[in-house]
C-alpha cells in the first residue's frame, strides 16, 4: 500500500462529516497547514473518525494497516448515520411545529430553525457518491471489519438504506432560503509634510472636516453594509430572489456607479440607508417551438466593457454586489435560444432606483468619468433598451454582437440642440486556441436628440488582445483606440485618477509569473498618446501628449489563512494641452501608489484585509478634486466580510 493512501482516504471520507465549523480546530501536530490534506484532516480528527497514536501525532508518512483503515471506514458510516437520523428528527420537529399555532417569538425561532436545516441539507448533496464509496470500501475491507465484530452485510445493507433516506431528505427543503454577506469598511487618511495625500478614485486623505492637514485619527470614516438575499427553494416552476441591503454606503459613495467627494474632496461618512438591489422573478416558456426565458423585476444586466458594463467605483471596498458590473433597472430581460446561439432582449427604467433616503441606487451615465474631460457634459440616462446575440463561433470562440439605445427625460445643450439619446452599437469576439487566447471589438455611439442624429464622428472605440497562458506564467498584450466622443456607459480602465478616459491610443501589455507555489508576480505596462488635437481642450490630450504608465504587485500566500501583498503603480502624463493646466507653464502631471496590506481567512465565510497606501502625485491639471498641486498623504484601510 502506498504510504500517502492514508492521506488519500481522509480525503475521500471528508464530506461525510457533518458541516464545516466556523473556527478552526487544533489539528495533528506533525501536519502542516499547507498540505493538501490538511482541511479533511482536521474535520476528520475534530468529528472523532480518526484520533492518531497515543503521542497524539498523525504520522501521514507511516504506512496504513488494513484494520487501521477498517477502523475509519467504521466510524465514517457511524458518523454518517448520526447525521442522517438527526435531520430526521429536526424535520418531524419543524413539521410538528408548522401544523400547530406558533407565537411571534416561536415563528423566529422556525426560521432560524429552517436556515440551520437548509445548510444541512446543502451540506448533504455530495453524500450519495461518499456513500458509494464506503460500500466499496467495505467489500475490500470485509475480513478486517468482521475481525472487529461489525456485521458486514448489515453495513453494506444499512448503506444502501442510508443513500435512499438522503435522496429523500433532499427534497425536503425550506421553502425560502436566506443568504447574505455584512461588511465592514474602515477608512483612514493621514497628511505627509503638510499635505494631503489623493487616492485612486480621485479622493483627498488626510484631511479634516475643517480642510486642515490631519491623521488617521482625524480623517476616519467607518462604514458597515448588510445585505440579506431572500430566495425560492422549488425546483420546478417560476423562481424569485430579491435583495435588501442596509448600511451607510451608498450614502458615503453616492451611488454604485458613479464617484462622489464629500467636504473638501475627501470622504464623508453617510447616513445609514435601506435600498432594494434586485428583486426579480424567472421562468421558461416557448412559443411555436421556439424556448424562451424570461426575468422581471428588478433585474442586472452588462454586455462588455467597452459597451455596457458598470464602473468598479470602490478601489478600496471589495464586494461582488458592487464589483459585478451589473447594471440594474426596472423592467425585463428576455432571452431567447436560437440553437447554439442566444439573442437577450432587455428594457426598463433606470432613473427611479432609488433608495429610501432617495440616492440613485446606479445611475446610467455616460462619457468619461472623475474629470472634467470629455467633449460634451456627463449624461444621466432614465430608459434603457437593448439587444445582444451570443453567437458560438465554431468550438473555439464566441462572437457578441449589441445594440442598446439610452434615453433621457432632460436634454443637454450640444450644438444648438437638445440631445437626449445615445444608441451605442457594436461587438466582440473572443477565440480560444488551448494555450493562446486572441480577442478584440469595435463599437460606437451616436448622439441624437430623438431620432436625429447629433454627433456620429470621432465617437468610436476599437482594441485588440492576445494572451498566451502556461503552466506557471501568462503574457498578454494588445492595442486600443478611444475617439473624444465615444461616450459609451462602460469601464474599460483607469490612466491616474480618470476612468473611461477618451481621445487616446496605444500598446499595453502585461505578464504574471509564479515564482513558487506561495508567490505569485504581477505586472503591466500601457503606453498611450492623444489621439486628436482637435479635443484637446476638452480632453486634456494632444497629439503631442504621453502616457506611460506601469504596475507591479507581488502576492505571498504565507499560509492557507495569512496572506500578504505589495504593490506600486506609476502613470505619467507629459505635454498636456495647455488649455486644461492650471499650473502656469506646467503641461505634466505623476501620479505614484505604493500600497502593502495582509489578508487573513478568519474561516471558509469570513476574512480579513487591511493595507496601508501611500500617495505620491503631482496633479497639475483640472481633475476632482481639482486646483492641482501636490499629494504626498496616505490611507489606511481594513474590511471585515462575512458571508452566510
Amino acid at each position: 500500500m502506498k504510504r500517502t493512501f492514508k492521506y488519500a482516504l481522509s480525503a475521500i471520507l471528508t464530506a461525510a462529516i457533518i458541516m464545516p465549523a466556523m473556527a478552526s480546530q487544533d489539528n495533528f501536530p506533525d501536519v502542516p497547514d499547507n498540505h493538501w490534506a490538511f482541511e479533511a484532516l482536521q474535520r476528520l480528527k475534530k468529528d472523532g473518525i480518526l484520533v492518531g497514536y497515543p503521542d497524539g501525532l498523525f504520522r501521514g508518512n507511516r504506512p496504513a494497516s488494513r484494520y487501521e483503515l477498517a477502523v475509519a471506514i467504521h466510524a465514517a458510516y457511524t458518523n454518517l448515520k448520526s447525521v442522517t437520523d438527526g435531520l430526521d428528527s429536526q424535520i418531524k420537529a419543524l413539521s410538528d411545529k408548522l401544523n400547530g399555532v406558533a407565537t411571534q417569538s416561536d415563528i423566529q425561532n422556525l426560521r432560524d430553525a429552517l436556515t440551520a436545516l437548509q445548510n444541512d441539507v446543502n451540506g448533504m448533496k455530495s453524500y450519495g457518491e461518499d456513500i458509494a464509496n464506503l460500500k466499496k470500501l467495505a467489500d475490500t475491507f470485509q475480513k478486517e471489519l468482521q475481525s472487529l465484530g461489525v456485521d458486514v452485510e448489515a453495513l453494506k445493507k444499512d448503506l444502501g438504506d442510508l443513500a435512499d433516506r438522503v435522496t429523500k431528505l433532499e427534497k425536503k427543503k425550506p421553502v425560502v432560503s436566506i443568504s447574505g454577506d455584512i461588511n465592514l469598511l474602515m477608512l483612514a487618511g493621514n497628511s505627509n509634510n503638510n499635505r494631503p495625500g489623493l487616492d485612486m478614485d480621485g479622493h483627498m486623505t488626510g484631511v479634516s472636516p475643517l480642510g486642515a492637514p490631519a491623521g488617521l485619527t482625524d480623517d476616519l470614516t467607518m462604514l458597515e453594509e448588510g445585505a440579506f438575499t431572500f430566495a425560492g427553494t422549488n425546483d420546478t416552476g417560476p423562481k424569485w430572489k430579491g435583495t435588501i441591503v442596509i448600511g451607510n454606503m451608498l450614502d458615503t459613495f453616492g451611488s454604485q456607479s458613479t464617484f462622489r467627494n464629500g467636504a473638501n474632496g475627501g470622504y464623508a461618512e453617510g447616513n445609514s440607508d435601506v435600498y432594494l438591489q434586485d428583486f426579480s422573478v424567472k421562468f421558461d416558456s416557448s412559443v411555436a417551438g421556439l424556448a424562451f426565458n424570461t426575468e422581471v423585476g428588478r433585474v442586472g444586466y452588462k454586455i462588455s466593457p467597452y459597451i455596457f458594463q458598470r464602473i468598479d467605483n470602490t478601489s478600496y471596498f471589495s464586494n461582488e454586489r458592487w464589483d459585478d458590473g451589473l447594471y440594474r433597472f426596472d423592467g425585463g430581460i428576455v432571452g431567447f435560444n436560437l440553437g447554439k446561439a442566444k439573442l437577450d432582449v432587455f428594457a426598463g427604467n433606470t432613473s427611479k432606483i432609488t433608495s429610501v433616503n432617495g440616492f440613485e441606487i446606479n445611475p446610467i451615465n455616460a462619457g468619461p468619468l472623475n474629470g472634467t474631460f470629455g467633449a460634451y457634459p456627463v449624461m444621466t440616462f432614465d430608459r434603457t433598451l437593448g439587444a445582444d446575440l451570443k453567437v458560438p463561433i465554431t468550438s473555439s470562440g464566441n462572437l457578441n454582437l449589441a445594440y442598446l439605445l439610452l434615453d433621457s427625460l432632460k436634454g443637454i445643450p450640444v450644438d444648438g440642440t437638445g440631445a437626449n439619446r445615445l444608441a451605442i452599437y457594436g461587438g466582440d469576439l473572443d477565440l480560444n486556441f488551448g494555450k493562446l487566447a486572441l480577442g478584440g471589438g469595435y463599437s460606437k455611439s451616436d448622439l441624437q436628440e430623438n431620432e436625429t442624429i447629433v454627433n456620429n464622428i470621432d465617437n468610436a472605440a476599437w482594441h485588440v488582445d492576445g494572451k498566451y497562458q502556461a503552466r506557471r506564467w501568462s503574457i498578454n498584450g494588445g492595442y486600443r483606440e478611444v475617439e473624444a466622443n465615444y461616450l459609451a456607459p462602460g469601464d474599460w480602465g483607469r490612466l491616474g485618477i480618470e476612468r473611461n478616459p477618451t481621445n487616446i491610443k496605444g500598446f499595453n501589455a502585461g505578464i504574471q509569473l509564479d515564482l513558487s507555489r506561495s508567490l505569485t508576480l504581477k505586472a503591466g505596462s500601457e503606453w498611450d498618446t492623444g489621439k486628436d488635437s482637435n479635443f484637446g481642450g476638452t480632453t486634456g490630450f494632444d497629439t503631442g501628449t504621453d502616457i506611460n504608465s506601469w504596475n507591479v504587485g507581488l502576492t505571498w500566500q504565507m499560509n492557507r489563512n495569512l496572506s500578504a501583498m505589495l504593490g506600486y503603480e506609476d502613470t505619467e502624463f507629459t505635454n498636456l494641452d495647455g488649455a486644461v493646466v492650471t499650473n502656469s507653464g506646467n503641461t505634466s502631471a505623476s501620479y505614484k501608489w505604493t500600497t502593502f496590506g495582509i489578508g487573513y481567512r478568519l474561516s471558509d465565510s469570513a476574512k480579513f484585509m487591511i493595507q496601508y497606501q501611500l500617495s505620491d502625485i503631482s496633479n497639475d491639471y483640472q481633475v476632482v478634486p481639482g486646483g492641482g498641486g501636490r499629494f504626498t498623504g496616505g490611507l489606511m484601510t481594513s474590511q471585515l466580510s462575512i458571508k452566510f
